[in-house]
């Protein structure tokens, strides 16, 4: 059975990620660090903060999301205390961070997409390689502009990773495919597959748990 290709996923070193941490300055005014803002999916690995204390929004089909700092190789949780030293309201912050996945896309004259086909099913993946693709599932037009003006069944399971399937595509192959790309990043992303048609994003038909790690026949 072919496999996912390792090639097509890129995760920084842990020393970059520890040298990103210690560099960061969160004293920087507002106008500095807000077009490093971003928007962060559920993950399945637990936060090293509270998450019940941290500024939350759902976007549409229900995907709960709170507010990160890009700051490289990693990113870091905004509490509503780091808001009010920027006089932000998370509102505000949501907004931006959005705003700057826009601004990115639209800065782009043309997307690498990566064309392959996994246990003989087409798939169309795309990596930003500056950590915003998974953001995209917040923002169906701009995955639109990214992905082609095409229906599929959307994965997102790493914070830069996002996989386009056939919209008919056996939804145990999906969760096994999603499966198989989360375990080899450890903040891996909690959110499942959804389709995308007409350009409108909602919750896929899941499958059942016994299936979650079954790799499909075919």
């Amino acid at each position: 059975m072919t496999t996912p290709d390792e090639t097509l996923v890129t995760t920084a070193p842990v020393e970059d990620v520890l040298a990103a941490i210690e560099s960061a300055d969160l004293e920087a005014p507002w106008e500095e660090v807000a077009p490093n803002l971003c928007v962060a999916l559920p993950r399945r690995r637990a936060l090293p903060v509270n998450p019940n204390e941290l500024p939350k929004c759902t976007y549409p089909p229900g995907i709960e999301t709170i507010l990160g700092l890009d700051i490289g190789p990693a990113m870091l949780f905004v509490p509503p205390e780091q808001l009010a030293k920027w006089e932000v309201t998370p509102e505000e912050a949501f907004e931006r961070a959005l705003g700057n996945v826009r601004e990115r896309v639209a800065s782009r004259k043309q997307f690498a997409l990566v064309h392959e086909r996994i246990a003989d099913v087409p798939t169309l993946a795309f990596q930003s390689r500056e950590g915003w693709a998974s953001q995209l599932l917040l923002l169906p037009d701009e995955l639109v502009r990214v992905l082609g003006d095409r229906n599929g069944l959307i994965l997102a399971p790493m914070r830069d990773l996002v996989i386009s399937l056939p919209l008919d595509v056996e939804r145990e192959f999906a969760h096994w495919l999603l499966e198989e790309f989360a375990e080899v990043d450890m903040n891996a992303l909690d959110v499942p597959p959804m389709a995308l048609v007409d350009g409108h994003l909602t919750n896929a038909v899941g499958v059942p748990e016994s299936l979650r790690r079954t790799a499909p026949t075919h």
